[in-house]
């Protein structure tokens, strides 16, 4: 095994360290999911509260740059998406997300469950309707806390028609390729001229690019050993030096060309969280024999997924042959240069044909006939006994590693977060 930090495939999704101690991980079907869909890491750029500046001053930048694609989150305060909308629908468009900032951009956690139904619930298809009116297909699917404020009450409503939300954070704060983040409350950097320089923005973007020397670097308590997703949270895009959530036009291109020239994938909050959603969904993908190949299935990670979800997968090549083909709706998907294949995830199957040998793992005991469960960290280091694929409560929140195991069947191993 290559335990080189270049290595970035989902076969070897756990650290070195893990694989080597712990035997018997494997992903569920013959793919492995293609990290931030090509690229070193990604980063994600989002702008709040419907300002006329963004539509103003950001979109000749954005029109300029095909790689650059952003999200921005909408409210109805201040009139601002009523005054704003054909701008915003242009935007949508030309391929921007548009996501939810509530109605009233006011204190969510003060809120009732019938206030936060119709600020939160209830606002996402108005922003829908609205982008219609204006000529824009608009799904929404994210979500963004006024003045960052969460709760777990905010978030189970939340839940119930978004698929992820932005929170804020420290400006360390990351998201791992293989670490399934809290989807309720994704972490941000936030922009502001009394609380980020654009130098340190620019290291923002290096880092998450995994460019430099980052030994010592551990935001967070997250070791950076690789490419990361880095979210930027962002207002007012003008030249007002009054204003110090404003980032001046000529600032924010300088970062998205520096995001650019990194190679990371600078695509919108739903797209970049949809795919990662993906990843793990397909990693436990089910796939059954059928005639010269196999046929494999899936669920969606959560009702409201964006209308299209391109998912990059290349073969295991070491239990497939490398001339397998992949099938969808009875059309056979061309490989890319790089001999991986775009599949649609929101199709929820795809067959796999082979003119090899596929070598499939044994069928998995029933997991009542195990007997032993040990829990490890994601160094390896065992940590206790626990009585099946759960983390006790006792366990501080982060992933863990479970190994079942009894005598006479293969031990299973899974990844599991609490």
């Amino acid at each position: 095994m290559n335990c080189n930090h270049s290595n970035r495939s989902t076969f070897i999704a756990l650290s070195c360290g893990i694989a080597l101690g712990l035997a018997g991980i494997s992903t569920a079907a013959p793919l492995i999911t293609v990290p931030w869909n090509g690229h070193v890491g990604a980063v994600s750029f989002t702008f709040d509260d419907a300002l006329e500046t963004q539509v103003l001053n950001l979109k000749p930048l954005l029109d300029a740059m095909p790689d650059v694609h952003v999200t921005f989150f909408l409210t109805a305060f201040q009139d601002r998406l009523k005054d704003n909308a054909a701008g915003f629908a242009a935007l949508a468009n030309a391929g921007h997300e548009m996501g939810n900032h509530t109605i009233s951009h006011w204190h969510l956690t003060d809120y009732t469950y019938a206030e936060l139904n119709q600020d939160v619930v209830e606002f996402a298809d108005t922003i829908e309707a609205t982008m219609a009116k204006y000529g824009a297909d608009v799904k929404v699917v994210s979500f963004a806390t006024p003045f960052c404020e969460n709760s777990d009450k905010v978030k189970s409503v939340i839940d119930k028609r978004h698929m992820i939300n932005r929170d804020c954070t420290y400006d360390g704060a990351r998201t791992f390729w293989d670490e399934e983040p809290e989807w309720m409350s994704l972490p941000a950097k936030i922009w502001s001229r009394s609380g980020a320089t654009v130098s340190e923005m620019l290291n923002a973007l290096d880092t998450a690019a995994y460019i430099g020397k980052f030994d010592n670097s551990i935001p967070l308590e997250h070791p950076i050993t690789d490419g990361s997703w880095l979210i930027v949270l962002q207002h007012d895009v003008s030249e007002r030096m009054i204003d110090n959530y404003a980032i001046n036009p000529d600032d924010i291109k300088t970062l998205f060309e520096r995001a650019v020239k990194n190679g990371l994938w600078v695509a919108p909050l739903g797209t970049v969280a949809a795919y990662q959603r993906a990843h793990f969904v397909l990693d436990k993908a089910i796939f059954n024999k059928i005639d010269n190949g196999y046929s494999v299935t899936w669920k969606l990670p959560h009702e409201h997924m964006p209308k299209s979800v391109p998912l990059r997968v290349k073969l295991d090549t070491t239990r497939v042959s490398s001339k397998t083909t992949i099938e969808q709706n009875g059309k056979t998907i061309t490989p890319e240069s790089d001999g991986s294949f775009i599949i649609e995830f929101m199709t929820k199957s795809l067959t796999m044909r082979n003119t090899g040998t596929i070598s499939l793992p044994k069928p998995q005991q029933s997991i009542k006939a195990y007997t032993r469960f040990t829990i490890f960290d994601l160094h390896g280091k065992k940590l206790g006994i626990t009585n099946s694929f759960a983390i006790p409560e006792t366990y501080p929140k982060g992933v863990y590693i479970i190994r079942a195991e009894a005598k006479g069947l293969t031990p299973i191993t899974r990844k599991i977060s609490r």
